[in-house]
């Protein structure tokens, strides 16, 4: 069996709250051992963490505040240390390195080419024009053509390229790759069965303190992920309950905002491991899914929030209707609008029958099993890695 090094210092075991791609997607591999190399601190908490998963190998790297040196400190510990222990594996077969930060592919790039094997590139954001586009970084500064030559150089690079959505092929176009033969499209998801639950709703609703319609936000509390617009929502529907779940850096301000403008409504939890996820997403009656209004989403996203919700069986609500047009459309799980739409949408379904509702639920699933799956989405990936490696069928 082959075996494949993982470099992404914000992987997470299924353990922890957060994104864990990595963990779901190639813990489904069948040929492919896999060692993957992650910081031993959870992106969004910032709080470090063991885990029993024996694929993780943890590397230390320091707490990150919120400043750019404190950030790129924490990148350049981590894949300092990365490049080390990939290069020093006794079996290596093939890198994977994944983005955001650049500095994880490309120390991944250069074990690869030190010890000779594949490289395969995944870009889960396109940075820096996602960093320019949030308005933390000025196009055509000094660390921007320095970001865009690394971006530049690592896709003409890689052997192959993995995003998480379609909609970008433009733009590898325009950096000198032809995204008809080096890339492939590797959407985020989440497996059905993973969400299936024992407990009745009325005893998780009683575990959790959940009571009247609830709607969940679970994930990232950042600048990209229209935390303001939640709130907004909140204070026009005072009969409906929001419940935030997760951490970042946005979370402190709306916890404040929410005190200040006296929104009962509104309650805020610590993240849950995402083993604990199916069960809350089940206590609740409403899946939100909220964007700020940013022109390079228009390009098209794969929100991993989403994915739970839709699996979880949940009717959903959105503000991103445009960049989320080739995963579900208005009207087929819930309600999609735009940007200023989230209220309208919730007091939409707020408003729908519970047949309308069992119907979007039942349509969340069955779009789910049939394309956005984590085992089916393992097997292309393990098509990808074969194919770089020299594996036939």
């Amino acid at each position: 069996m082959k075996q494949v090094a993982v470099l992404n210092q914000f992987a997470l075991p299924r353990s922890e709250g957060g994104g864990t791609r990595h963990a779901d997607l190639f813990g489904r591999l069948t040929g492919w051992e896999t060692i993957v190399l992650a910081g031993n601190r959870n992106h969004y908490t910032q709080a470090s963490f063991c885990t029993a998963d024996t694929r993780f190998r943890l590397i230390r790297v320091p707490r990150s505040s919120r400043g750019a040196m404190s950030r790129l400190s924490g990148w350049i510990a981590y894949s300092a240390v990365a490049l080390v222990r990939v290069v020093t594996m006794r079996r290596l077969d093939a890198v994977y390195g994944s983005s955001p930060h650049l500095l994880a592919p490309l120390a991944g790039l250069v074990a690869a080419r030190v010890r000779h094997v594949p490289f395969v590139l995944e870009v889960r954001d396109l940075w820096p024009e996602s960093i320019v586009a949030a308005g933390a970084m000025r196009a055509g500064s000094l660390i921007h053509r320095v970001l865009v030559a690394v971006e530049r150089f690592l896709v003409r690079s890689a052997d192959h390229i993995v995003v998480v959505t379609a909609g970008w092929e433009e733009h590898f176009a325009s950096l000198g790759v032809d995204p008809t033969t080096t890339v492939s499209v590797i959407t985020n998801g989440a497996e059905t069965s993973d969400f299936a639950v024992a407990e009745s709703r009325e005893s998780l609703r009683d575990e959790y303190d959940i009571s009247g319609f609830t709607g969940v936000f679970a994930g990232a509390h950042g600048p990209k992920d229209g935390i303001d617009l939640i709130l907004d929502a909140a204070k026009e529907l005072p009969g409906v309950t929001f419940l935030l779940v997760g951490d970042g850096p946005s979370k402190q301000m709306a916890v404040s905002r929410a005190r200040r403008e006296g929104l009962s409504n509104l309650r805020f939890m610590e993240p849950v491991p995402k083993a604990e996820l199916p069960r809350l997403l089940r206590a609740c009656d409403v899946g939100i899914h909220a964007v700020t209004p940013l022109e390079v989403f228009l390009k098209g996203m794969s929100p991993n929030k989403l994915f739970d919700y839709l699996a979880a069986g949940l009717p959903i609500v959105s503000n991103a209707r445009e960049a989320l047009r080739g995963i579900t459309i208005d009207g087929e799980c819930g309600r999609v609008g735009e940007a200023d739409d989230l209220a309208a949408c919730l007091r939409d379904v707020v408003g729908a029958t519970h047949r309308q509702r069992a119907e979007w639920s039942t349509n969340a699933i069955t779009l789910m099993d049939l394309r956005y799956s984590r085992s089916a989405a393992s097997q292309q990936l393990e098509r990808v890695l074969d194919a770089a490696g020299g594996v036939t069928p």
